[in-house]
């Protein structure tokens, strides 16, 4: 008898979708995919970014810094609004990152349960992060993963 993994392989579905995307104008690209696949079955999608704020602390201290950090969760959030407002499925949740890209990405699949994650292939940057532990990202979400040509 063929294991719920393998026979949601064979018939290409997901119920939960996660789109990685950094605050890019190419990012409609990755959503725009995520679509195509979660429409026919009514999946739900949701999308993460990074908030840059990692060289903040050793250039703005005290209250500055927090409206930095502030200012900067702020711009993420107002991105992946926009974002979700291009197409026309809703979002079902949108998570904003801090630390390390990886952890953030395994940390939400696995709460999240997410099925399959999407990502793009800008190798710089972000997606060159992420790409360099892509092994490593298979690993230790246990999930299927499409890298999308940008």
């Amino acid at each position: 008898m063929p294991s719920k993994l393998s026979t949601r392989r064979r018939r290409m579905s997901y119920h939960t979708i996660l789109v990685a995307v950094a605050q890019d104008a190419d990012s409609h690209i990755l959503l725009e995919k995520a679509v195509a696949i979660a429409r026919p079955t009514g999946a739900s999608i949701s999308l993460l970014t990074l908030c840059h704020e990692a060289d903040m602390c050793c250039t703005y201290a005290g209250p500055l810094l927090a409206d930095m950090r502030h200012l900067l969760h702020e711009e993420a959030a107002l991105f992946l609004a926009q974002l979700g407002q291009r197409i026309d499925y809703p979002i079902a949740q949108t998570y904003i990152c801090n630390g390390e890209l990886i952890d953030c990405i395994v940390d939400t699949c696995q709460r999240q349960r997410i099925e399959l994650l999407i990502c793009g292939n800008h190798y710089e940057g972000f997606f060159k992060r992420l790409l360099s532990s892509s092994g490593l990202l298979i690993d230790r979400t246990h999930t299927d993963v499409l890298l999308v040509a940008l």
